[in-house]
């Protein structure tokens, strides 16, 4: 592989370069002053693969000339100097079509060295910056070669006479000397030596004033000790040009917000003229320390980082940054939450607190917008996972290889400035989406690298350059935007088709209740649909941290107090922003769905059953003979009934319940759909299981009534037909006198946070409830997790079970005891349950069955 030197760019806190002058013209001549301005141009820059600048003639300064690349004394390619380019100048116009990049022909390009000419065709001079030398690869040079070496260096320098011709020398030297110093930490680490006694005594070897000036560095930046990462995930990558000071503080932040996810630091150094050189000496463990021979750029930096990285996933970050806890890890499980992730990036905060960025916006015309700037950082319109046009690179994450194979930040925008938005743009067109995810927070001393100033001299300069050249790309794409300012509460999630708010009593638990599981996954069937849900819990308008940020994390825009303090100020300040309202549970469709027709008539209102209240105290007053409990279901069933008369459309979860509601709800407004279970069953094998269990919320009276009526009447049956057997009870809220119930057989579990490995370790399941209406949520996590079930008539109503093959239905305490004693001691039954309770849950509860209902739901809404 032939390797060309390129010239050296600029990062975006380097000192800029003037704008581009015209080659130097010949020697005068008595007729120089009447001669006309010749053609010229520059070579801006070179790989092994292109060179690319500008040509012009000023006689002719609006048409393109042909640019011509030479091999010596050999013509090897013309072509065309074409490309728009704003910066230069075309007589009395700001711009002109100038431009060009041509490619190196490789297949000509085989000899040992090749010395190659950019010029104007037609013209004998080389355009500025050229010739070009390209090199082949040799073999490493020996000791002795590189020793006589040096003293041409040291005469190349006493030769130069201007300050960039010294940084072209200084660039590599400084840059061996980089890579040199880290090894030299670690071999002296490895013989036991102190790593910063090893930096001095090297210093100290050389002279005094190095040995002080380094015990000074090393005082006043302390060891920065991170884990060693032999298998990183994440590779974070931090492009510096100096301002080691904020490097320093961005690392010491790192290792106090220290990730779960095993990662590695890479910092490229693009050159810097400060102390970063000495980085290696006061880190060590994960971060790694690469130096730039020569400055090359914030997009090179960050290209060279992804290139030495060694994780699945590269984050890109801001040395002028401070990491709040969960910033690497919230990015990181975004990845496995959205398949479809291609991008996601944090939540920008001002060192006061207050937002820098919460997404990005790009309008029509390619200008940015920083969504949030200004704001409350606890601003719930800030704070759920959404699609955003773009995140500013000061802290994104994209996957390595999606990144490699689109071929990094494009060097069309080199340096710097819009390779961000390009990246973003990108990434959707190749079919992937881009996230923002507010869980993680990073502060970001805005303009410390590149400054503040677009009119400027500087690198900030480069982004109304830069801004041109992509919308020149992205143009059609740009077109389904809106112009600067309008709706930018649309724009900021422009791929929602409707927005939906979502009532409940209480914020979700969904590892404490079916309710629960069923409200989570039915909002994600609704946001596989292109919705937006927005939450409100009409009983505590509390934000409750990590249960809220559950909600948050997937996605739905959480209102809560301070900001919002009722269900009614919801609505009389946003009501009319809503397509749909979603009603979970039986309360708050009878409180709220007239106020909810009155106040939001444009909007329909859907009612999720839950279960049928008035019908589950029907039964439990059969069970327990109770008048007042009778007198309570006829009174909740007019409310019932009342409610269900004032909604658009009903859902409901088994078959049972909708035959139920069949002559009381319009066939068209009748939906049947259960929720989200996904399969997970355990590997382990009948023999190595023993023991039964429920598993309930104990908040709800059935399942009180299903555990004592277990105990006192199946578990003496039980005893004698499997002597020994031991009943463990599981679940959240268990009431105090089940301790009454505990024997060396009955076992208290209480709340279990992981289920798989207890349900691993069980035999079977049981579900003997007496009253009850509705799916039950413990049925379907025993059959998902492949753990056969003996149930009631009643746990298993509606859900259109085969007993025998897919469950156990059993109802009096001896034929309870029965079934457990037979699936309890018989594998080949044991087996053929557990295979045909997967089956079931596959069919019956997958992701595509529960969103194809819930399209059928949103076109009945659509038609009506």
């Amino acid at each position: 592989m032939n390797k060309a030197v390129p010239p050296a760019r600029r990062s975006r806190s380097a000192p800029e370069p003037a704008a581009p002058e015209p080659a130097a013209p010949a020697p005068a001549t008595p007729d120089a002053a009447l001669a006309a301005p010749r053609p010229h141009g520059v070579v801006e820059g070179w790989t092994e693969h292109a060179v690319w600048g500008w040509a012009q003639d000023p006689a002719r300064p609006h048409e393109p000339v042909a640019v011509e690349l030479w091999d010596g004394d050999q013509l090897i390619l013309r072509l065309r100097a074409d490309v728009y380019r704003p910066d230069v100048p075309a007589g009395d116009q700001p711009g002109s079509i100038c431009g060009f990049s041509l490619p190196l022909p490789q297949h000509l390009l085989t000899a040992p060295r090749h010395v190659l000419h950019v010029r104007v065709a037609g013209q004998e001079e080389d355009l500025a910056n050229s010739p070009m030398i390209v090199e082949a690869e040799r073999p490493p040079i020996g000791w002795d070669d590189f020793l006589n070496l040096l003293p041409l260096v040291e005469s190349r320098a006493a030769a130069a006479t201007t300050a960039v011709q010294m940084k072209e020398l200084l660039g590599p030297v400084m840059g061996t000397l980089g890579r040199l110093l880290p090894r030299f930490l670690e071999i002296a680490e490895q013989g036991g030596e102190a790593r910063a006694d090893a930096t001095l005594d090297l210093a100290f070897s050389y002279s005094d004033r190095l040995g002080e000036l380094l015990q000074d560095f090393t005082a006043r930046y302390p060891l920065l000790a991170f884990p060693e990462s032999n298998a990183p995930e994440v590779s974070v990558v931090i492009p510096v040009y100096g301002k080691f000071a904020y490097t320093y503080q961005c690392l010491a932040s790192m290792l106090k917000a220290l990730p779960t996810t095993p990662f590695e630091v890479i910092v490229v150094d693009d050159c810097s003229p400060d102390e970063t050189l000495f980085l290696p000496s006061v880190t060590s463990g994960a971060v790694r320390y690469l130096r730039n021979a020569r400055n090359g750029g914030f997009i090179a930096s960050c290209n060279a980082g992804a290139a030495a990285a060694q994780g699945r996933y590269l984050l890109f970050l801001n040395n002028d940054t401070e990491l709040r806890e969960g910033w690497l890890d919230a990015l990181h499980a975004t990845f496995a939450l959205r398949p479809d992730a291609g991008l996601v990036g944090s939540k920008l905060l001002f060192p006061n607190g207050s937002v820098q960025e919460a997404g990005g916006i790009i309008w029509r015309l390619g200008d940015g917008w920083n969504y949030g700037r200004g704001a409350q950082a606890d601003d719930p319109r800030l704070n759920y996972l959404r699609e955003a046009d773009y995140i500013s690179g000061a802290s994104i994450m994209v996957p390595k290889a999606l990144f490699d194979e689109l071929g990094g930040f494009d060097t069309h925008y080199s340096p710097a400035y819009y390779e961000d938005t390009d990246l973003a743009f990108r990434i959707r067109r190749h079919g992937l989406r881009c996230y923002y995810q507010p869980l993680s927070e990073v502060v970001h001393h805005e303009g410390i690298t590149s400054g503040t100033d677009v009119q400027g001299t500087g690198a900030k300069r480069y982004q109304l350059l830069n801004g041109r050249k992509f919308f020149d790309r992205w143009r059609a794409t740009l077109a389904q935007h809106r112009l600067n300012g309008q709706e930018p509460e649309l724009e900021k999630e422009r791929g929602v088709t409707r927005r939906i708010l979502f009532i409940d009593e209480t914020t979700p638990t969904p590892d404490e209740d079916a309710g629960s599981v069923a409200a989570v996954a039915h909002i994600q069937a609704m946001q596989r649909l292109g919705a937006k849900v927005t939450f409100v819990p009409s009983d505590n308008m509390a934000h409750l941290g990590a249960i809220t940020q559950a909600l948050q994390r997937i996605g739905v825009e959480c209102l809560h107090a301070p900001w919002y303090w009722s269900v009614e100020e919801v609505v009389r300040k946003r009501g009319a922003e809503f397509d749909a309202v979603y009603l979970h549970r039986y309360v708050n469709a009878f409180k709220y769905a007239g106020v909810l027709r009155a106040a939001m008539p444009h909007a329909k209102l859907i009612y999720s059953v839950a279960d049928i209240h008035h019908l589950r105290l029907e039964r439990e007053a059969q069970v327990t003979g109770s008048a007042e409990v009778a007198q309570n279901a006829v009174a909740l069933k007019t409310r019932e009934l009342q409610a269900l008369g004032t909604v658009d459309q009903v859902i409901v979860h088994s078959a049972y319940e909708g035959s139920y509601l069949a002559g009381m709800v319009d066939e068209a407004q009748l939906n049947i759909i259960p929720w989200v279970v996904p399969c997970r069953p355990s590997d382990a094998p009948f023999a190595a299981r023993n023991g039964i269990t429920f598993l309930g919320g104990y908040r709800h009276p059935p399942n009180v009534d299903a555990v004592e009526y277990f105990v006192r009447d199946v578990m003496p049956h039980l005893r004698e037909l499997v002597p020994g057997v031991v009943f463990r009870i599981a679940g959240s809220h268990m009431p105090e006198h089940f301790h009454e119930l505990a024997a060396p057989d009955v076992v208290l579990e209480g709340f279990i946070p992981d289920l798989q490995p207890f349900f691993a370790q069980q035999r079977l399941m049981v579900a003997p409830l007496r009253y009850g209406a509705g799916v039950k949520g413990k049925v379907f996590e025993s059959l998902s997790r492949g753990l056969p079930c003996i149930a009631s008539s009643v746990a298993a109503e509606g859900m259109g079970l085969l007993d025998g093959e897919e469950i156990a239905v059993a109802d009096d305490p001896r034929a309870i005891a029965e079934a457990v004693a037979w699936l309890y001691q018989d594998e080949a039954a044991w087996t053929r349950l557990q295979q045909g309770g997967l089956a079931y849950i596959e069919r019956t509860c997958s992701e595509h069955a529960v969103t194809a209902r819930f399209a059928t739901l949103f076109a009945r809404l659509q038609a009506g």
